[in-house]
Order: C-alpha cells, then sequence, then structure tokens
C-alpha cells in the first residue's frame, strides 16, 4: 500500500493518519518510542499494513507471476498501483467523497508540518499542488510518481516503467487489491482497537 492506502487504514484520528505518513520516514524502535503515543500508533501500524500486505498470499503470488525483471521492484510498483486501485473504486470503500477526503490530507500536513521531516513537507507541498489524492488513477500522474522514484533510487530500474506493469497485468492486479484491501481494513481496524 501506498501513501493514500495508509491514510485510509489509518481511521479517523489525526495523529494515526499523520504517523501513517512517518511511517517511511522514521527509523529504529527507539526514534518510534520517542513520538508522542498517537504517532507511534500511526508509524506501528503503517509498519503492520506493509508486513500484512507483502506477506498475503494474494500479493506474492502476483509479485511472483510479474516476471523476473519486475520481481525485485514489483512490491514498490504495486503499492503505487493498489493506491491507483483504490481511487478507482473509492465509493466502495469510502462514504466520504474523495474530493473531500484529500482536503484532508492537505489540511493534515499543511497544520502539522512542524511534526514531519523536511522531505516530507516538501512532498506534502508537491502533492498538494499536484492533487495527488484524487489523481492516483491518472495515468500521467502515475508515469510522474514512477519517474519520481526511478529518479530518487538512482540505479538502473524498472521503477521509471511501473506503468508497462499496469497494462500486462491490469485484471490481475486489481482482483489482489480487492481480496487485499478489505482484509487489511478488518486487521488495521482490529489494531486500532489494540495496538499492543
Amino acid at each position: 500500500m501506498n501513501h493514500l492506502a495508509h491514510v485510509v487504514l489509518a481511521g479517523p484520528d489525526p495523529d494515526d493518519r499523520l504517523g501513517a505518513f512517518l511511517g517511511d520516514h522514521v527509523k529504529g524502535i527507539e526514534a518510534v518510542e520517542a513520538l508522542p503515543p498517537g504517532l507511534a500508533r500511526g508509524v506501528r501500524l503503517h509498519r503492520k499494513i506493509d508486513s500484512w500486505s507483502d506477506h498475503h498470499p494474494a500479493v506474492v503470488d502476483l509479485r511472483a507471476s510479474s516476471g523476473p525483471e519486475w520481481r525485485r521492484y514489483s512490491g514498490v510498483i504495486l503499492d503505487v498501483l493498489f493506491d491507483a486501485m483504490l481511487v478507482r473504486h473509492w465509493e466502495t470503500w469510502q462514504d466520504v467523497a474523495l474530493d473531500d477526503f484529500a482536503r484532508g490530507i492537505d489540511r493534515l500536513l499543511a497544520e502539522r508540518r512542524n511534526e514531519i521531516p523536511t522531505r516530507l513537507v516538501r512532498f506534502a507541498d508537491w502533492a498538494a499542488r499536484a492533487n495527488l489524492w484524487t489523481r492516483y488513477d491518472d495515468r500521467e500522474m502515475l508515469e510522474q510518481i514512477f519517474t519520481g522514484l526511478s529518479r530518487r533510487h538512482g540505479r538502473p530500474s524498472p521503477l521509471k516503467d511501473g506503468t508497462m506493469l499496469l497494462d500486462r497485468m491490469e485484471p490481475e492486479i486489481e482482483r489482489t487489491f480487492e481480496a487485499l484491501f478489505p482484509w487489511l481494513r478488518r486487521r488495521a481496524a482490529a489494531f486500532r482497537q489494540d495496538p499492543r
């Protein structure tokens, strides 16, 4: 799962949502434990979601069937494409309109920018300008995301061609998302009730 799915799965609490963003930026157990309790809970949930998703049988099968040229990078690419599937089927999973949800994310990140790393502030500013949250299923946006991932990766990789994996395996990706997301919602809800 990528940013949008993490925020949806974090539930309505602003600390959990901000922690969902921090999940890729806070490294080590000590750093998580140093955070305020709500943010730490959100980071821990982010990490659990990543682990649950990576080990779900449908995701394991999908990555294996992606082919040897994609296998090493398929997890990163699929995270982005799962967000595309979430946007595509938004009304199935959320009662709040996507535009309203997107404005809420942008507002949260702007209001609490002093609590997040500089790199995440830059990303949040770009996401707001680009209308990222509503455009995850837009081909041009996906290509921009994959180009940025490839540039940050710094080594030759198929990341910049992530939309080619979508073209080749779209029905399988969509079916995997439809199996995975409700399962993740149940697990995330259970974790939010009892985060131990």
